[in-house]
């Protein structure tokens, strides 16, 4: 009887009860976000040096039913100006980034005075430009080149040093982990982790940890990866415990490279993002980073050097060392403490490998061991193992002529005019000075002093660098790494806060596009930013022809502001 009743109020209640529903929380938010005139322009310029604007409009314009309102000028300027607010990059809050533009800088992207720009809107238009990324109707286009579209626009303006540095950092899915006990199945190629109770339980598996032994009752992906979400392209993987999280994750690793000084010495630049690739955490560190420095092409001039820390060059040749050579790189890298050591030479050429670099098998036993300097050291320390690394080098091969396009580089030993040491097997080599070290060699015996021979890409090419390992040059230059630390420092911390929540949704395709955009309005703060602090014109407002700011001579503090760059309350007094 109860349920006839209830029934039969249903059927007489009146017509409009279906519009007095609960809305949604995103169908009634009034947040709005007012955008600065110094950040419109920008976006504007960046807009209009981007390559991939075009496509986004023949995405926008091929699709049946009513014209689209929301213009692809206005997706691009939206979905860029939200990071650049400093608030998360959730389509909430892009739609209330639209709600508060002004009259003329809705007319400038091409919408109506008072068209209304809801979030289904906002949503419609990312959803479009993901399913036309993966589109077989637009094969020169992906997630990752339309991500590269946008950091070429907003680098646009700003050239490249010669010197990049390339590391990952983490990115979290917004999907729970619906599992209670995980395993961070990550690629074994690559650095050790830590013994971490989440490390895989399978002795034969080169990460396998000794206790606590367990396994995950979730499927397994393609890739023969647990899938833990209901997000099905993130995967379990290992990061640096900073910023209060734990040293696992998942989600993705963001694979970065940034502007680093061209040579130890040089002036500061700024740490601007180059080039980006995403992959799934727990990936191969060479495969996933590998497609950001080809996403570099030949923008990079002299000395095209490349610094990476030990996940790259821990890695197989085939997948990192060597095409980045082939690249035309010279890389500098720091070697893990299982790649140190000795290893002998090419057959029949009395030499051997020490840290990646060819020595004759003259050199002193005191010196094949060295400790590498560290920062830790005290400077008297310092000095006495530069010391003993220089007296090393002086029995070190040196190239001899430039390496040819097949890989191969001559290289000459130490007694080889102009020579650095006193053989006497080398009688030119005898009336050098006697400030240089003489070799123990014997008259008569075949020693590797005064030989020269051909090297190629194959031979150690995740260990070989321009000086030794441990020196103090090395040191100068690989300390120029840093700078992909402080992107990140700005990305997570300093600037924007891409923590777990920052990017809501699921799949590593909007991922990818999503931290495009993010990056993309990183450079622009960045370059904005830096130049101010210094009293000058940023790049992209010299092409604009923004007037140079105002110095305030007699006082400490330099105004590196325009009017306009300052919010309305203080510009109105209250």
């Amino acid at each position: 009887m109860v349920r006839a009743t209830r029934v039969a109020h249903r059927r007489h209640r009146r017509p409009d009860a279906d519009t007095r529903r609960v809305r949604r929380l995103h169908e009634v938010s009034t947040a709005v976000y007012r955008t600065e005139p110094w950040q419109f322009k920008r976006v504007l310029a960046l807009i209009e040096h981007c390559t991939a604007r075009e496509f986004v409009r023949e995405v926008f314009d091929h699709h049946r039913g009513a014209h689209r309102v929301f213009t692809a000028d206005a997706f691009l300027a939206a979905y860029l100006l939200t990071p650049m607010l400093g608030i998360a990059l959730h389509q909430t809050n892009v739609t209330a980034v639209v709600r508060g533009w002004t009259t003329s800088q809705r007319r400038s992207l091409g919408l109506p005075p008072h068209a209304v720009i809801t979030y289904k809107s906002v949503n419609d238009a990312l959803r479009r430009l993901l399913w036309a990324c993966r589109s077989s109707r637009y094969p020169q286009w992906d997630e990752r080149g339309f991500a590269q579209a946008l950091l070429d626009a907003s680098l646009w303006c700003y050239p490249p040093t010669g010197a990049v540095a390339l590391d990952s950092t983490d990115i979290s899915t917004w999907a729970k982990v619906r599992y209670r006990k995980p395993l961070v199945d990550a690629d074994p190629d690559g650095v050790p982790p830590p013994d971490h109770p989440l490390a895989p339980p399978d002795p034969k598996h080169p990460h396998a940890r000794r206790r606590g032994h367990h396994l995950p009752n979730a499927p397994v992906g393609a890739d023969k990866r647990y899938i833990y979400t209901v997000d099905i392209t993130a995967r379990m993987g290992w990061r640096s415990a900073e910023f209060e999280e734990t040293c696992y994750f998942c989600g993705y690793d963001l694979h970065v490279i940034t502007d680093v000084p061209a040579a130890p010495g040089l002036g500061p630049v700024v740490h601007v993002a180059r080039s980006m690739n995403l992959t799934p955490a727990g990936s191969h560190k060479g495969i996933g980073g590998l497609p950001a420095v080809e996403a570099l092409g030949a923008t990079i001039p002299k000395p095209r050097q490349l610094l990476a820390d030990r996940a790259y060059n821990n890695v197989r040749n085939d997948t990192f060392a060597l095409p980045v050579w082939r690249l035309g790189y010279t890389t500098i890298y720091d070697l893990h403490p299982n790649q140190r050591g000795m290893h002998p030479g090419p057959t029949g050429t009395h030499t051997m490998w020490i840290d990646g670099v060819l020595y004759a098998d003259s050199l002193p036993e005191g010196l094949y061991g060295l400790d590498p300097i560290s920062t830790d050291m005290k400077e008297d320390e310092r000095a006495r193992v530069e010391r003993r690394h220089q007296a090393r080098q002086a029995y070190a091969y040196t190239p001899h002529d430039a390496r040819h396009r097949d890989g191969a580089r001559r290289y000459r030993g130490p007694a080889v005019p102009p020579a650095r040491v006193r053989c006497p097997n080398n009688p030119r080599s005898m009336r050098e000075p006697h400030s240089l070290p003489t070799t123990s060699c014997i008259r008569g015996e075949e020693c590797g002093c005064g030989r020269t021979v051909t090297l190629y890409d194959t031979d150690y090419p995740d260990m070989r660098m321009p000086f030794q390992h441990g020196t103090l040059a090395w040191e100068e230059s690989y300390h120029r790494r840093p700078g992909i630390e402080s992107v990140y420092a700005d990305l997570k911390q300093n600037r924007l806060h891409v923590h777990r929540g920052y990017f809501r949704g699921f799949g590593i395709g909007r991922y990818t596009v999503l931290v495009g955009f993010t990056l993309a309005a990183l450079n622009v703060l960045e370059l904005h930013d830096w130049f101010c602090k210094r009293a000058r014109l940023d790049p992209w407002g010299r092409f604009l022809g923004e007037p140079e700011p105002v110095r305030a001579f007699g006082r400490r503090r330099l105004v590196t502001r325009s009017r306009e760059e300052f919010p309305v309350r203080f510009r109105s007094g209250r």
